[in-house]
């Protein structure tokens, strides 16, 4: 039983389905990514996610218009970069496990996966 308690914690702390993901308010423990369909990332982003900065976050998931993600392993990087990992399910790897591990930059456009998305930091002011 002792096994099982950290999996259904953290199911719990990511959700079920899309309507349990938790919601990062705005604030000073955050960075907020922004992704276009452009490789020079212009214009106004398609949508934007704010992802928690400490790297012994929870899992925080997200329905994505390619189906459920979830993310943890979260690093502000000395050259400014933010990198976390992410997976294909809204458990961080409980029932999936694909994590890829992303890095995003706020000085220049990250070709995301899928590869017609394209990510930058908006805001990295919870990495200062």
């Amino acid at each position: 039983m002792m096994k099982i308690l950290p999996i259904v914690l953290l199911l719990a702390a990511c959700g079920s389905d899309s309507d349990t993901c938790p919601v990062i308010e705005s604030g000073t423990d955050r960075v907020v990514v922004g992704f276009w369909e452009s490789a020079d990332c212009s214009g106004e982003p398609l949508t934007t996610n704010s992802f928690p900065v400490a790297a012994d976050a929870d899992c925080y998931c997200w329905p994505g218009s390619s189906g459920e993600n979830s993310a943890d392993t979260f690093t502000c990087n000395d050259d400014g970069s933010f990198t976390y990992t992410q997976y294909g399910s809204l458990d961080c790897g409980v029932s999936d496990d694909s994590p890829t591990e992303k890095t995003v930059y706020t000085d220049r456009c990250q070709q995301d996966i899928p590869p017609t998305i394209y990510a930058m930091i908006l805001d990295d002011g919870a990495c200062l």
